[in-house]
């Protein structure tokens, strides 16, 4: 059983499909009825029943996963599902949903979709979650036609889609850089009777106009929460107020922390960490140092990003020695530096001309392992090059270190072995890592 299964899945995750796929053979991969011209009439059919009766939860919820099943990688899974099979009587479709959650969460979309089908060959019917997981991995396939025609299945074996199942198809949308589709689910819901967004299905819209850099739309969404009577948690806020910072409108990021407070939400090491990293672009390191101050007074301990953050805007500063002094708190604190850490430390030392200090901070690194990246022999080539143009010699060397460790050249390394190349000044062998830039 085991291997048919393996094999079963391995040739249906080629072509991927539900068990309507053999009658969709032929035709279009997304079914006609979830173009835009009749999306909304799609939903309105499938969201109708919500508007006259209740919607109660489904047997199979995330309470009754009392045992946990853990899988590590496909074949664990394929192992556990045959050993199941072969119970008497059969473990409950709850358990085996549980195996098809892991494989999701280790991302084999197209394999869950291909189980859940020999499942349904072998008479082990799906329930509400599962029908959550599979649409939920057409989604992340890209395949929207085929989640959507899985609301079909909800009906036909007498379960009801909830907010997951709304929340999973926006997500899915949103995916595919269909905002307006998504927006329309969100809207339809909310027109619902019983079958109302919450706080994870309006999260996940507005963190996915955050990415497309649609803050405006992210902050009417917020309103709009509020007003339907969802009260936004701190995920919600942290995602606006990211996005705000990297769009550098650092002024509304500030006036929606304060409106969070103010609304009894406790920011956390992510707000302020986004908070930091915005400052620290636009505003320098003095006021990112008071954000910093103010978070550690509440008890918010920093991450190692939060640190990262202040030793490169230090080091950028000149302030090489604050820099120095941030490393060593974080270290006091029990966290160690990471390569952008010690790669941050060699580029303020480079900017400063001290290279025999960003040497010693490469060794350093060295001496740690594989601490070092491409990018810690690029910034001291480069740094070697514009204090020492006319003795190349410290550059040739990294230069061959960085060869021999396999690591490429950025665009300004790869200039300064053209040029030593043209005077004859660097071995020709250098020429694979050229062509590897």
């Amino acid at each position: 059983m085991l291997k048919m299964m393996r094999a079963m899945t391995i040739s249906s995750s080629l072509n991927v499909g539900y068990g309507i796929a053999s009658r969709l053979r032929g035709m279009s991969h997304v079914p006609c009825f979830v173009h835009k011209s009749s999306l909304f009439l799609f939903f309105n059919v499938y969201l109708a029943p919500f508007h006259s009766r209740p919607s109660y939860p489904t047997k199979s919820t995330n309470t009754q996963l009392h045992q946990l099943i853990k899988v590590t990688n496909l074949e664990d899974a394929l192992l556990m599902l045959d050993e199941m099979l072969q119970m008497r009587p059969l473990p409950s479709v709850v358990r085996f949903t549980q195996v098809l959650t892991q494989v999701a969460k280790l991302k084999h979309y197209s394999a869950v979709i291909s189980l859940n089908d020999q499942m349904g060959l072998l008479g082990i019917g799906p329930d509400a979650y599962t029908l959550n997981i599979i649409i939920n991995c057409f989604s992340q396939l890209n395949q929207m036609g085929f989640g959507l025609s899985v609301l079909g299945k909800f009906f036909k074996l007498g379960f009801e889609p909830n907010v997951a199942t709304f929340t999973t198809l926006i997500h899915g949308f949103l995916l595919q850089n269909r905002e307006a589709d998504a927006v329309g689910i969100l809207n339809k819901m909310m027109e619902s009777g019983t079958c109302k967004p919450n706080v994870v299905t309006f999260g996940t819209l507005i963190k996915g106009l955050c990415m497309k850099g649609n803050n405006t739309g992210s902050i009417q969404l917020l309103k709009k929460m509020e007003e339907a009577g969802c009260k936004p948690d701190i995920v919600v806020y942290n995602t606006i107020i990211d996005s705000l910072c990297k769009d550098t409108m650092l002024v509304d990021a500030m006036n929606l922390f304060s409106e969070m407070m103010s609304k009894g939400i406790d920011p956390d090491v992510i707000t302020y960490t986004s908070l930091i990293h915005g400052v620290c672009k636009l505003w320098g390191s003095k006021e990112a140092m008071r954000l910093f101050n103010e978070m550690v007074s509440k008890g918010i301990f920093p991450t190692l990003h939060t640190f990262n953050v202040l030793v490169d805007t230090r080091c950028k500063e000149g302030l090489v020695g604050e820099a120095k002094s941030i490393v060593e708190l974080m270290t006091q604190r029990g966290i160690e530096p990471d390569t952008v850490t010690y790669n941050s430390l060699m580029d303020g030392y480079c900017l400063r001309g001290e290279m025999d200090e960003a040497k010693r901070v490469l060794e350093l690194m060295l001496s740690k392992g594989s601490i070092v990246d491409d990018y810690s022999y690029n910034i001291l080539i480069n740094g070697y090059c514009f204090f020492n143009n006319n003795e190349p010699s410290e550059a040739m060397g990294l230069i061959q270190q960085m060869v021999g460790k396999g690591f490429s050249a950025d665009a300004s390394t790869t200039e300064l072995i053209i040029d030593l190349l043209s005077k004859d000044k660097v071995d020709p062998a250098l020429l694979p890592l050229i062509e590897r830039s």
